[in-house]
């Protein structure tokens, strides 16, 4: 999923920080497909502008891949407030700068056979920076920002600034068959290493220093053209990651952070105390992306993740959509139902720019309106124009609530949500679409616990109106959490309680 990356960095920042982690999620796949130079070299030694021709058994075409992606946006400094409104930005504040850029390019060979079937092998390499900073004015320039070498370096740095430094690489095998100019099925071989190291200044002298390092093995299958395509994908990786804390005013601290930047964390875990977190995946996502490469398309996704964190076993299922290309606004959004064994979190995030009045209902207002979160009931007048836009909203159910709903009167929330369908214009107040629901409802409960929290978790987030009616069924007191990154307004973060 090649623009998850703002979710992570955002659930570093918020509540649920403690129990969601998706850094895995960021290279899982290279950001580019590898593709080939229209330049053969055939079985007699021809080179030729093109395919190998007809008449030639195998013909020798040099593949590349790659990306560039730079961007840079300020927020303002969210406040604390545990009820949503628009508000003109508190200047006096600051402004929270979150730049990234990615870099990718890898190079290899591919052997064109009878212009049918494509064998290739290619190695690629690439990094990914992210930095978040703060500034007290929208126009301040700060200096440019890369992995300190130094430890002393981070003295420029504020309170609460943060960086990540991620460098990958890889190999992938792939084979290729088309018919004329089209593709019709690509299906590649991956194995993949990467070196994360992530920075925090605490305060004025303290900095927390992660390492992590970590494999992964992908298979993946492409149907399809170069304009429309699916691709089915599977996954598994470890991770082990390690958090050291350091102090500028220790002279020795300086030698031990160059030590480690150089990949020696043996010699910081026996002068400091450690922090160390090893985690395990395997998973499956599709998607499907329709338009014009590298120009404008939009890609449809789902995926689901078992994972192993420390022994605790958890389960992640995302679906979202974003737009792709250079001609194409940034429009972002997922779902994400994260689960252990003693709870399940349910959480909608986007990642807009340019964004109208109907965006910011869509993608995030509606949904606190629907669940009947208190502050989230009230209506915004005129074009309003949002600028850039981060959002998250989630809550969560312990496993004790999430059982409770085995004993749900299901007409009564049958009946609750139909009401509430209907007051919010949803597609749920068709009764074709609502019988549907309930039906999947109905199934679920009589699941172990494992599938029944999986398919209540992703019925939920996908209706937000049937929280509404589980939260007024059983007449849970809940909280939903909240973040309002915008470039225009004041942004905000907080807790609002669901309305009985």
């Amino acid at each position: 999923m090649k623009k998850i990356l703002f979710v992570g960095l955002l659930l570093s920042l918020n509540a649920f920080s403690q129990e969601l982690d998706v850094h895995f999620l960021e290279t899982q796949r290279p950001a580019s497909e590898p593709y080939n130079i229209p330049l053969s070299i055939n079985e007699n030694g021809e080179v030729k502008l093109g395919r190998g021709g007809a008449n030639h058994n195998i013909s020798i075409n040099a593949t590349i891949q790659s990306t560039y992606r730079r961007s840079t946006i300020a927020y303002t400094t969210p406040v604390t407030l545990n009820d949503f409104n628009l508000y003109e930005a508190y200047r006096g504040l600051g402004w929270l700068e979150i730049k990234r850029s990615q870099v990718e390019f890898g190079a290899g060979l591919a052997a064109l056979m009878k212009n049918t079937v494509t064998l290739g092998l290619i190695p690629y390499r690439g990094s990914i920076q992210t930095a978040i900073r703060y500034k007290e004015s929208l126009d301040e320039k700060l200096p440019s920002f890369k992995l300190p070498k130094k430890f002393d370096e981070l003295k420029k740095w504020r309170e609460g600034d943060s960086g990540t430094f991620q460098t990958y690489g890889g190999i992938q095998a792939y084979v290729g068959f088309a018919t004329g100019l089209i593709n019709v099925a690509t299906a590649s071989m991956g194995i993949q290493n990467q070196f994360i190291v992530e920075l925090k200044k605490l305060s004025q002298n303290m900095v927390t220093l992660s390492i992590s390092e970590e494999n992964l093995k992908r298979g993946q299958l492409l149907l399809g053209p170069f304009f429309a395509y699916g691709t089915m994908a599977d996954f598994s990786g470890k991770r082990f990651g390690i958090e050291f804390l350091l102090n500028l005013q220790d002279s020795t601290h300086f030698e031990l952070y160059e030590e480690a930047l150089k990949g020696n964390v043996s010699m910081l875990q026996t002068t400091l105390s450690t922090t160390e977190q090893k985690l395990s995946w395997k998973g499956t996502d599709r998607a499907f992306y329709y338009g014009i490469p590298m120009v404008a398309g939009r890609t449809r996704m789902a995926g689901s993740y078992e994972m192993v964190e420390d022994e605790l076993e958890t389960q992640l299922d995302i679906s979202g959509q974003q737009n792709d290309g250079l001609l194409r606004r940034l429009r972002n959004t997922y779902q994400y139902v994260y689960q252990t064994g003693q709870s399940m979190v349910l959480l909608w995030a986007s990642e807009v720019n340019k964004v109208t009045k109907k965006e910011f209902e869509k993608n995030f207002f509606s949904k606190g309106r629907i669940m009947g979160v208190r502050s989230f009931d009230r209506t915004f007048a005129g074009n309003i124009a949002f600028g850039s836009v981060i959002s998250q909203m989630g809550l969560s159910f312990s496993k004790e609530e999430t059982e409770l709903m085995r004993r749900m009167d299901l007409n009564m929330i049958k009946k609750l949500m139909k009401k509430r369908c209907i007051e919010e214009r949803l597609s749920c107040r068709n009764e074709v679409k609502l019988r549907a629901i309930m039906i999947r409802l109905s199934e679920s409960l009589h699941m172990p616990w494992k599938e029944f929290r999986a398919n209540v978790g992703k019925l939920m987030v996908k209706e937000p109106a049937l929280i509404y009616a589980v939260v007024h069924g059983l007449g849970l007191k809940k909280e939903v959490y909240f973040k309002f990154l915008s470039e225009k307004f004041q942004s905000l973060e907080g807790t609002g309680p669901i309305e009985l």
